[in-house]
């Protein structure tokens, strides 16, 4: 059974985001649904892009500029939850 892992992003500073995004590609290839929800829309650099663009090539939920509301939605019907700050 695949498992749901939510990764919330609240850091702002546009490296950390990208290292989010990357190590959520990293949890998608091993066979689980990621959902990422961003607290920040952007602009993020290049390498933070591709990889929201990869998970969502994979089939995964990518959520920019994500709400309070829908973050804690998600974090509800998540098996794991992991937050980068």
């Amino acid at each position: 059974m695949r498992r749901l892992l939510v990764v919330v992003l609240r850091a702002r500073d546009p490296e950390r985001v990208a290292e989010a995004l990357r190590a959520a590609v990293g949890l998608g290839l091993r066979g689980d649904r990621v959902q990422v929800l961003a607290a920040a829309a952007g602009p993020w650099p290049a390498r933070a892009e591709r990889a929201a663009a990869t998970l969502i090539a994979l089939g995964h939920g990518v959520a920019l500029g994500a709400g309070e509301a829908e973050i804690a939605a998600a974090v509800r019907q998540a098996d794991a939850v992991e937050v980068w700050t």
